[in-house]
């Protein structure tokens, strides 16, 4: 069995290929479906809230496909040092957007997205934390699995 420089053996490697290819196709069709529909005057969403979900979706239903075809992470990672470098990764997320809503806060620009009822940030913020999450959560799974394993 090879490894590559990432870690995951040949198996692994085919499936998050294959997984990959499949998300890229579904996302593609998805935005050309959105993009025809947009064209005939059916708007689900504003501009760059009906994008950002769309891909939003693809992208954890690759992640969860990763997980659940255990793609995700090579079979003997480190696991304490991707928990902890995840448990790092969420906290400096959260320091990094109180500081951004204390520094940018009161500014005159709210008024201007209240307008414009732009939702991006907050997508955004959502799609970023839960990545995070699900990356941490997955990290454990496979911790936990590694031991089961390693108890058999």
């Amino acid at each position: 069995m090879e490894i590559n420089k990432n870690g995951l053996d040949e198996m692994q490697k085919e499936n998050r290929n294959s997984i990959g290819n499949q998300m890229f196709m579904l996302m593609f069709y998805a935005l050309l479906l959105d993009s025809g529909l947009y064209g005939v005057g059916i708007r689900w969403l504003t501009y760059p809230a009906n994008i950002m979900i769309i891909i939003m979706v693809c992208m954890s239903i690759y992640l969860i496909r990763l997980i659940v075809a255990n793609a995700y992470l090579p079979p003997k990672a480190q696991n304490r040092k991707t928990v902890i470098s995840l448990i790092i990764a969420i906290a400096f997320s959260i320091v990094l957007v109180i500081t951004a809503f204390n520094l940018f806060g009161n500014l005159s620009t709210q008024s201007v997205v209240e307008n414009t009822k732009d939702n991006s940030a907050l997508i955004l913020f959502i799609v970023s934390a839960a990545g995070l999450l699900i990356s941490l959560i997955a990290a454990i799974i496979k911790r936990v699995n590694d031991k089961n394993d390693s108890d058999d």
